[in-house]
């Protein structure tokens, strides 16, 4: 029942926005130090790839809010499901502590968007987003 929250935008790093990103070190301690998180990682290869490890590192499945993924300018929901290198944190924390992490978020990050993508739910009740592409795997053969 836990609900995923994302920072920032995601997509891009095809056109170059994973050359300028900025680590979220200070909102990442911020969060732990304000809120009790049950799980967090930075999204390096993919909302595709990260989010399922997010998951199965916790023995449970997720839903996603398709239309709630938030896109950098110019990208499309594909591309910010799956191009990588976003360098955003991706969290879970409890439904009753969420309004009110938003709430201070806002007022302490104003600059910085923090979105509800979805929610974790117990294995075998998740569901596959209808995305098409499956993000970034580093050790992918080429032939």
């Amino acid at each position: 029942g836990d609900v995923l929250l994302v920072t920032g935008n995601l997509g891009g790093s095809i056109k170059g926005k994973h050359l300028t990103f900025e680590p979220r070190l200070k909102e990442a301690l911020w969060l732990v130090k304000k809120f009790p998180i049950h799980a967090m990682m930075d999204l390096s290869d993919g909302l595709s790839k990260d989010l399922p490890r997010l998951a199965a590192a916790s023995g449970v499945e997720f839903t996603i809010d398709e239309t709630a993924v938030p896109c950098t300018p110019g990208c499309t929901p594909d591309q910010a499901w799956s191009d990588g290198e976003d360098y955003e944190l991706l969290f879970a924390v409890s439904p009753k502590t969420t309004e009110r992490l938003l709430r201070e978020w806002s007022e302490t990050f104003p600059d910085l968007p923090l979105t509800q993508i979805g929610t974790l739910v117990p294995a075998g009740e998740g569901s596959a987003p209808s995305f098409s592409t499956e993000g970034w795997d580093h050790f992918k053969r080429i032939a």
